[in-house]
This record gives structure tokens, sequence and C-alpha cells, in this order.
């Protein structure tokens, strides 16, 4: 029985671990996008005042979940961790019942973009690791360890120095991992379209009459028809049960002119420069030359460019005004454009409605220095490779040497302490 429950208290601090450090590291990889869904429930709950220090949340509790799985994965401060992630879970356990009974926000993000659960998900996989977190803390004698007292504390602090290290690289620069429908090499297009088959919205109409000031609501079988006591005044419909939606679903440009002119942009087969600011009074002023020489580069080679903007015309035409801006600015909606990119202003490359680059405003002199040649002979012509993977290898290989390292200092303190106790034994002989 002491050997199930010590195996069953093995397991469940195995997956505490694995689900800590997963959820920390995909909100770490897009700190920006955790900070969006804070804020979401901020709003949500009428905390609005709160959004400024968003982004400080987003980033304590990611470092959080990642140091709390670290530290389970490698059995640091066995109890203290084990109490610190049951009164997490209880917490969390609490708000998600809270968030699935008032459905204020539809997507928790608990897993960022990485994997999307609805918020009765959410609330059962919160139930099954609070267990995990019972039973873990049931058991009271020690388990496995990979670093003694004097070393754990140097294992945790690296673990959170790199999760910090990945949330800064990527909110200085656009995130290691994309798991957005706008990463690079998707065809927007085809992410639009709903397959042959997939259910469709179930809707009803509803008919609005008003009589005496009172307004109601009638279906088709119930409307007042020939009852001229009752006038007509609007008709709605009402979604029953919701179909398949595409990944991406809300891609509208609305130019100033020209109207919607989503899919000329889309079908356009030579390239197109879209300058990304969600808020043009949020954004970084630094790069507007780079932007601006972009855009010569491209009305120079017949290239289309156009700015997309949530704001309202009238700081368009400050902007325009300000920086003799030469280009179009069309309006998107201000979640669609956070979507596609994690920079506020950012540039994407996108050709025949494929996305072939993006850029950070940080990033644009790794493309201005190419503005010689015709895109064509440029490595811009093609769908980047996942070079965020190779970094992000990269950040995991480097936290691993570290761990290592500790280890081996580990082993050497314990050899130093077996040898220094073998000589007191034969001193006492």
């Amino acid at each position: 029985m002491k050997k199930g429950h010590k195996i069953l208290a093995l397991v469940s601090r195995l997956l505490l671990g694995i689900t800590f450090v997963f959820s920390g590291f995909v909100k770490a990889v897009d700190p920006l996008g955790s900070t969006y869904k804070i804020q979401d429930y901020l709003q949500a709950f009428g905390l609005g005042f709160f959004d400024q220090y968003a982004l400080f949340f987003s980033f304590v509790l990611f470092c959080l979940e990642f140091v709390l799985g670290m530290a389970l994965l490698l059995g640091a401060a066995q109890r203290f961790f084990a109490w610190l992630a049951l009164v997490f879970m209880s917490l969390m356990t609490l708000l998600t019942l809270v968030i699935a009974l008032g459905n204020p926000v539809s997507d928790c993000g608990c897993f960022g973009d990485a994997l999307q659960l609805s918020n009765w998900q959410t609330f059962g996989k919160n139930i099954f690791l609070l267990l995990l977190s019972l039973i873990l803390i049931s058991f009271k004698e020690p388990l496995y360890k990979v670093f003694g007292k004097k070393t754990q504390k140097w294992a945790c602090l690296v673990c959170l120095l790199m999760v910090l290290l990945v949330a800064i690289h990527s909110l200085r620069h656009l995130p290691m991992l994309d798991f957005r429908p706008y990463k690079t090499g998707n065809s927007i297009p085809e992410l639009m379209q709903i397959p042959p088959g997939a259910p469709r919205d179930s809707v009803v109409m509803e008919y609005v009459y008003e009589k005496d000031g009172v307004y109601q609501s009638f279906g088709l079988e119930n409307y007042p028809a020939g009852d001229t006591t009752w006038h007509f005044v609007d008709r709605k419909e009402r979604i029953v049960r919701k179909g398949y939606e595409p990944p991406i679903h809300d891609f509208v440009l609305l130019h100033p002119v020209y109207g919607d002119i989503t899919e000329a942009v889309l079908s356009d087969s030579s390239y197109t420069f879209l300058w990304i600011s969600y808020k043009l009074e949020k954004a970084n002023r630094s790069a507007i030359q780079d932007f601006l020489q972009i855009q010569r580069y491209a009305a120079d080679r017949g290239y289309s460019f156009y700015g997309l903007t949530a704001s309202g015309q009238e700081i368009i035409d400050e902007w325009t005004y300000e920086y003799d801006i030469p280009f179009d600015f069309c309006t998107v909606d201000e979640i669609t454009l956070k979507t596609m990119i994690r920079s506020n202003p950012g540039l994407m490359l996108i050709s025949n409605g494929q996305i072939l680059h993006k850029w950070a405003w940080r990033d644009l002199s790794a493309l201005t220095m190419d503005l010689d040649a015709p895109l064509e002979e440029t490595p811009w012509s093609k769908a980047a490779s996942n070079k965020g993977l190779v970094v992000a290898s990269q950040f995991f290989a480097l936290v691993v040497i570290a761990l290592c390292f500790l280890y081996l200092f580990r082993l050497a303190s314990l050899l130093w302490e077996y040898k220094k106790k073998k000589k007191q034994i034969h001193q006492n002989k």
C-alpha cells in the first residue's frame, strides 16, 4: 500500500511538473498574448484600471508556473513546492469555476495559443490537477531529487533566468514559437475557408415588434401577423448552435476609398507589405524612417504597401500629416491586428495571401540592408523557416547545460564530503 502510494505521488508530481512547465513556457514565448488575455479578464470583471499592470501580471504568472513545474520535476524543496502547487491550483480552480459560470471570456488562455480550451474544459483540467496536488501533499516522505539543499536554489534560479530570457527576447522581437493562424508560411485564404461538409451556424429569425411603447421579440411561429396594433421594428438572427469557425474568420481590409479590398490584396501574385499597428496612438515611433524607406522601395519596385490599424480617422490624419505618409491606411479589427503580429508597429510581407515574413519594428534593419535588389533576388521572396524553434531549442540547451554543471558541482560536493568522512573515520581508528 505504501509503495503504491509512493508511485502515485511520484506520477502526480511528474504530471504536475510537466503541465506547469508547458503552461509557463507557452506563455513566456508570447508574453504580449498573455498580457492581452489578462486585460480581457480585467475588463470583464470591471478591473480595467489595472490594465497598465497586465504585462507585469503576465510575467509573474508564467515565471511562477515554469519555476514551480521545474522544481517539481527536479525534486527541489519538495514539501514547499508541493504546498505551493496545492495553493495555486486551489485558487485557479475557484477562479475558473467563476469564469465557467459567467463565461466573460470564451478562451481561458491557460496554455496560450498553443492549446485552446473552453472554460468548462479548463475547469475540468484544474479539478484533475487539484486532485494530483492533494495526492502529492498527502505523501509526506521524500521522493527522488536531482539536487541537494545547497544546489537546488541555484537550479531554480537558472530556470527562472531561462524563462525570463525567453520572454524578454520574445517581447523585444517576435515570439520564438508562433501558434497563431498568422504564423509565417501560412496561407490566409486557405485558413479562411470552411471545409465541405463542415457544420454551419444554426440560426433562427427573431422579429421585434412594438406596441404601446413595449418591444417584444417573436419567432416565425408566433409573430403577430395581421394584428395592426403591433408595429414591426427590426429583424435579427440568433445563433442556436455554433458551426465550424475557420482559424481566420475576421480578416477584412476596409480601404477609405475603395471599401473592402481583402480579396484584391490576398489574390495579388506580386508582393504586398502590410504595416500593422493596432493603435497608432500606442505605436513606437523609433523606426518610422525605416518603414518609410521600405515603402519607397516598394513603390519603386511596383509592390503594394498598406497600413493596417484600428485607430480612428482623426489619429490616422495626424500621423499622415506629421510624417508625410504616402500610403493608405485600411481599417481592420483591433483583435485581428494583435493576432497578426506581436509588435506595435510591425511589418508583414505576403504574396498570393501567403505570409512570407514578419518583422518587429526593432528588426527592420535586417530588411533595409537588402533593398538594393528586387525581392525575387533576396531571401525574403520565400517563406521563412521556423527560426524561432531553433532559438527556443538553444535556450533549452543552455538551461540543460547549466543544470548539468550544477549537478556536477553536487557530485563533486558529495565526493568531497565522502572523502572527508572517510578521512575522519581513518583518524578515529
